[in-house]
């Protein structure tokens, strides 16, 4: 794996909005951007020693899925009048950024 660099885990830290929906963990991206603001170093470490050993945890899969309804849809009995999406950890979105 490449080492990865101080600015790519600040960039994936600061470029997502931070209205993104957190995972089950409920930790957001404003509060992973202060944490970031308070220490860096922790995060850094931790995301590089992520990607240096090829580890993704199993914790940050987890997901929460949500079902939406598809506006002007007749029928809502029908499955495919909604959308199903999924709200990832963003620690596990910023690993998969780097």
């Amino acid at each position: 794996w490449p080492h990865v660099m101080y600015s790519e885990v600040k960039e994936a830290i600061f470029s997502p909005s931070y209205k993104k929906a957190p995972g089950p963990s409920q930790i957001t991206y404003s509060a992973l951007r202060l944490a970031w603001q308070a220490d860096s170093t922790p995060i850094f470490l931790l995301i590089s020693h992520c990607t240096n050993t090829g580890f993704h945890p199993h914790i940050w899969h987890k997901s929460i899925a949500v079902t939406l309804h598809k506006p002007g849809k007749p029928d809502y009995s029908d499955p495919r009048a909604y959308h199903l999406i999924q709200l990832e950890e963003c620690l596990g979105k910023v690993l998969e950024a780097v």
